[in-house]
């Protein structure tokens, strides 16, 4: 979450928001970026067409992919990223704002690791070893 403030301001949707809310490590950071404003809140777009063609996606994803058609999507789910692919809109996972981050050097390489170790350990997040690699190169 720290991290927010050097990558500009984003929007998450109230359901984001909410799926958030429920893990214990998250909601104290994600209160205090909300309260530096480097996080919005957003109302999401009408899902409900989305839901009927991507019935395997969650509220959280769903109102990203309705929300994002004018602006860029950050979703870690690859199902989500595909579907939000196969919608037309943007879209960005973890490692590529990772390496964005750290090619434009907002992001240090020690840090990059640090966030790959605690993505694995408390998110149980799987990189690509060849991706991971380039990361922390």
């Amino acid at each position: 979450m720290e991290i927010i403030s050097r990558l500009g301001r984003i929007h998450i949707t109230i359901e984001v928001y909410e799926e958030l809310n429920k893990c214990r490590y998250l909601i104290k950071p994600l209160i205090n970026e909300l309260q530096k404003r480097n996080i919005g809140m957003m109302e999401s777009g009408d899902y409900s067409r989305l839901q009927k063609r991507h019935p395997k996606l969650g509220t959280g994803e769903l109102s990203v992919i309705a929300s994002s058609k004018d602006s860029i999507a950050f979703i870690e789910d690859r199902d989500a990223e595909t579907a939000t692919r196969e919608e037309g809109v943007k879209v960005y996972n973890i490692p590529e704002v990772l390496l964005t981050g750290k090619q434009r050097g907002l992001i240090e390489k020690s840090e990059v690791e640090r966030i790959i170790t605690e993505l694995k350990e408390k998110d149980g997040y799987i990189l690509k070893r060849e991706i991971e690699e380039e990361l922390i190169r």
